[in-house]
């Protein structure tokens, strides 16, 4: 499959991301850095060395993806500071374009994910506090 054939995916409603590996595609309807959590709790092996187009890709995103050990990764939209991010990685990076930075639900300022790693250079450091955001975030809710 090449990156173009992936890319197809993300033309569907149900699907935010798309992973190829090995001779399978798994696709996810999970918004935000959700699949990435999932699949690393889950399924990780499946991650390494896979093709991956994302609907958009913000440095929380980017540093899982760098965790998963994932080859290829392609995004209509990508953040100015993940693909900052991800130029000093060993990953193979397509994108149609870029704005400052991933919002919030209501647009009104910057995503919590990324602020949680806006400071933070080391992938697996972003990705414990990702964990930790996330299972704050999911208290918060009940």
């Amino acid at each position: 499959m090449t990156i173009e054939q992936l890319k197809e995916y993300l033309n569907h409603d149900d699907v935010v991301c798309a992973l190829y590996s090995g001779d399978q595609v798994i696709t996810s309807n999970l918004k935000g850095v959700r699949p990435w959590l999932k699949w690393l709790r889950e399924c990780p092996e499946i991650l390494v060395g896979a093709m991956v187009a994302d609907k958009v890709v913000g440095k929380a995103a980017a540093m899982l993806m760098v965790v998963s050990k994932v080859k290829t990764v392609y995004t209509p939209l990508m953040s100015e500071q993940a693909l900052v991010y991800l130029e000093t990685q060993d990953l193979e990076v397509h994108y149609d374009g870029t704005v400052p930075y991933i919002t919030n639900n209501d647009q009104s300022g910057l995503c919590p994910m990324e602020t949680t790693v806006l400071n933070v250079t080391d992938a697996h450091e972003g990705h414990r506090l990702l964990v930790n955001q996330v299972a704050e975030l999911m208290k918060n809710r009940t």
